[in-house]
């Protein structure tokens, strides 16, 4: 593998001597983290043929660093690398450890994916807590897949209130995307990952105007699956049994709660169309 590393110089440039040869590879990780401790420099040497003992003393001409370059991006816990000829004669490579923008759980797998995509294995030495998705996605969907999900996470990661306070991404279809909070008390189902502005936009509102009026406790479930609303469901309580029959809506939804867009009327799920429901009445 060796040989990848290494061409065969025909002529040499102008300012190169034969006896311009290598006078050392030096290889650093840049990582100011502790907890992205990836890879090291030890095994980026290993994964590059133990190129740094056995380049020295070898004409520099020879030394493709553009090639060496190439190989250490291909690794998966590398996640940008640079590799430069110093004055000196020597050869220094800078790698940076990928840097993890969630976990992925898929049908029994599990791994990191950085902010583009690129998978990394678990690995028990990364402790730095990233948001985790947790679903199964079907092998045979090529559209909706865990890479997908990166707007999603890097539209949360780039907030500095929301990458604070969601925790885990869980994904029920490609249409019911739930996010648990820190706050352990309710889930937000933010329906398909799309038109984030607007959503997040609804759920801070509810934060900010509902909830320290009707408590965090009072809720299970926001739903910012239509347009233009949230929808608030609150959660079951047990009660002592009754002698006579009493209809609830199941899901127990909150409408005094409910969240209108300014271009969605009351009793309106959306514009100029009169809400509805597909539960028939009860008989009296």
């Amino acid at each position: 593998m060796l040989m990848a590393y290494l061409v065969i110089a025909l002529t040499l440039s102008a300012g190169e001597a034969d006896n311009d040869v290598c006078r050392g590879v030096h290889i650093s990780v840049s990582d100011s983290d502790a907890g992205r401790q990836f890879v090291s420099a030890e095994e980026l040497a290993h994964e590059i043929d133990d190129l740094p003992e056995k380049a020295k003393g070898m004409p520099l001409a020879c030394i493709n660093t553009q090639e060496i370059r190439r190989a250490l991006l291909e690794l998966d816990k590398v996640e940008d690398a640079h590799v430069v000829r110093m004055t000196d004669g020597s050869i220094h490579i800078t790698a940076q450890p990928i840097v993890p923008v969630a976990r992925i759980f898929d049908n029994g797998k599990s791994y990191y994916i950085n902010k583009i995509g690129k998978r990394v294995s678990a690995n028990a030495r990364y402790h730095k807590d990233v948001p985790v998705i947790d679903g199964h996605f079907d092998p045979a969907d090529t559209l909706f897949t865990p890479q997908s999900l990166l707007p999603l996470i890097n539209y949360i990661a780039n907030d500095s209130v929301w990458s604070n306070f969601i925790s885990m991404v869980k994904v029920k279809s490609p249409t019911d995307i739930i996010l648990v909070p820190n706050i352990r008390e309710h889930v937000i189902n933010i329906g398909a990952p799309s038109h984030f502005d607007d959503k997040f936009s609804r759920l801070k509102r509810f934060y900010t105007e509902v909830l320290p009026k009707q408590g965090w406790e009072k809720y299970d479930t926001l739903s910012l699956k239509w347009r233009g609303q949230l929808v608030a469901t609150k959660r079951k309580r047990h009660s002592a049994p009754v002698e006579f029959v009493k209809y609830e809506d199941e899901e127990a939804v909150d409408t005094g709660t409910m969240l209108a867009g300014d271009d969605v009327a009351p009793g309106q799920t959306m514009p100029g169309k009169q809400a509805h429901s597909e539960k028939p009445i009860p008989a009296n």
